[in-house]
């Protein structure tokens, strides 16, 4: 190779050496890209998101009523105005400033607040990387909330905590016709306190009242520091498979899941925290796991005592998606001693439910029946314990001894899969602590399946033996077809509880009377029966 040539081969390469270190230096340059704002408002604080297109790095900086970030290297999506004018609980308004080509600053002017925090959250699925500044709001001081006379209020009725999945960053799931799951079961736990509050001696409480996303710990303290009666999480369901459809109902499972799907929908529920995003210090509190595992035991079996009656309610208004309870380890239901039930209220992945979601008929309809559940569980539970303890206190005076207990004819019953004290004491016209008593069982007793127990003898041997009722005798010749039943509206009726009273469900009355939800059920009314 002559010399000319190698001069000339060094130039080039001196030529492509610069060109790559200009590329690379313009790859750096302005490598952090803002690419969206957003914001939401909660009771406590107000919540400010920024998407970035990388991990960012910033330097922070506050004074009185003055939040400034400043990004090196950095630039703003075109989309993002100079000014946004927020006026939300504690910030008024953001300011975007490019102070050179690779410089840029944000200034967060705030008002009214306590303090801010300010953290990072890393890419996951479909979330980008993201810088959260959250603007806690001045709290009500402890004296001022003793003032208003509202938690001695609160104590003399059972409190019913309402949980509405999901919210803020954390959409849930998105049905086809873009209809969201956080909005959805909001809608519904909006209608549910209505219908509670209606209840006398219950009072409703929301973990969230607005499009704001709440930790696992903040939604179940909700619940510790009212000392509720009972915890309910409301969500809505979805499937790869577009033809699944009905409501389910979940209790906490410290082992496994009942079955696959239910792992795969606990797995997902549990990481809301991820996608609300809920700093690392607050959503690790998991509570001590020897002693969730003492006060669980009895815990979960008054939750599935529940869960077995809501799936009664539930199962007028909707098809069941499952036939008995469902378990696995759902985060937001772990209260040691609060029971506890997450309801899936019907498909957003299933076009039909997506609909009937949607609607507020459908709505208030869902919201009727699990309060009609709350209201049969806690009256009924409160009585079983008060008729269990008047039992040991008669007993242990010596007012019920070995003969007065042998006057009640008994027989044996084995328990069945989705069997509860009270639907066997109902079944068999008797109460829940003659049960008790009859098997020396304590309400929190578990109740297993196969399980041989004590109950009144008011039954046929048939049902005795085999666990399903004796065909009645026929009143009518065989064959002989039944004249329609009709049924005269009372004062006072719904739908609900006519299907109720009738054994069927809101859906068959509609079809057999060729009516709607929004139709009037008018007084004297005369509907047929199926």
């Amino acid at each position: 190779m002559m010399y000319g040539e190698k001069y000339f081969l060094k130039e080039i390469t001196c030529i492509l050496t610069i060109l790559i270190v200009g590329l690379f230096s313009t790859n750096c340059y302005g490598s952090l890209e803002i690419l969206n704002v957003r914001h939401w408002s909660a009771p406590d604080h107000t919540r400010i998101v920024l998407d970035v297109d990388g991990e960012p790095s910033y330097e922070m900086t506050e004074s009185k009523n003055l939040l400034v970030l400043n990004f090196k290297e950095s630039s703003f999506h075109k989309s993002i105005p100079a000014k946004i004018i927020i006026n939300r609980p504690g910030i008024k308004k953001m300011v975007f400033h490019h102070l050179d080509e690779d410089h840029v600053k944000i200034e967060f002017f705030l008002d009214q607040y306590q303090k801010v925090e300010v953290f990072k959250l890393k890419k996951f699925q479909d979330k980008p990387n993201r810088i959260v500044v959250d603007i806690i709001l001045e709290q009500i001081s402890k004296e001022e909330e003793k003032t208003t006379g509202q938690i001695p209020e609160f104590r003399k009725k059972k409190i019913i905590v309402i949980d509405p999945g999901h919210g803020g960053e954390d959409p849930g799931a998105v049905g086809k016709k873009h209809t969201y799951e956080k909005n959805v079961v909001l809608s519904i736990s909006r209608e549910l306190k209505r219908a509670i509050n209606q209840m006398p001696g219950y009072r409703a409480v929301l973990t969230r009242d607005s499009d704001y996303y709440v930790s696992f710990a903040k939604r179940l303290q909700k619940a510790k520091d009212l000392g509720a009666s009972l915890f309910i999480s409301v969500h809505a369901d979805a499937a790869r498979n577009r033809s699944a459809k009905g409501s389910s109902v979940y209790c906490l499972s410290t082992g496994a899941a009942s079955n696959e799907a239910a792992k795969l929908l606990a797995r997902n529920e549990n990481l809301s925290d991820i996608l609300g995003g809920v700093p690392e210090s607050e959503g690790n509190n998991e509570s001590n796991q020897i002693i969730m595992n003492m006060f669980q035991t009895n815990t979960i079996n008054l939750s599935k005592i529940y869960a077995g009656i809501v799936m009664k309610h539930l199962e007028m208004v909707n098809c069941l998606k499952y036939k008995s309870v469902q378990e696995a380890p759902f985060r937001v239901l772990k209260l040691p001693d609060i029971p506890a039930v997450l309801i899936e209220t019907a498909y957003l992945s299933n076009l039909q439910e997506e609909s009937l979601l949607k609607k507020s008929g459908f709505q208030k309809t869902l919201a009727v029946a699990i309060s009609s559940s709350i209201s049969e569980y806690l009256s009924g539970t409160a009585a079983a314990v008060q008729s269990e303890e008047t039992f040991k206190k008669d007993d242990a005076a010596g007012k019920t001894d070995k003969k007065q207990k042998d006057e009640i004819a008994t027989t044996y019953y084995r328990v069945k899969k989705g069997d509860t004290l009270f639907s066997v004491a109902r079944n068999y016209n008797t109460k829940v602590a003659v049960l008790l008593g009859l098997n020396k069982l304590k309400l929190e007793d578990p109740l297993f399946v196969g399980r041989k127990i004590m109950v009144p003898a008011n039954k046929t041997d048939h049902e005795e033996n085999t666990g399903v009722a004796a065909i009645p005798p026929q009143t009518k010749p065989p064959g002989r077809k039944k004249s329609p039943k009709f049924y005269t509206v009372k004062k006072g009726d719904t739908l609900f509880l006519v299907a109720k009273n009738n054994s069927t469900t809101v859906h068959e009355l509609l079809k057999i009377n060729h009516m709607k939800m929004t139709d009037p059920l008018l007084y004297g009314l005369k509907i047929k029966l199926p």
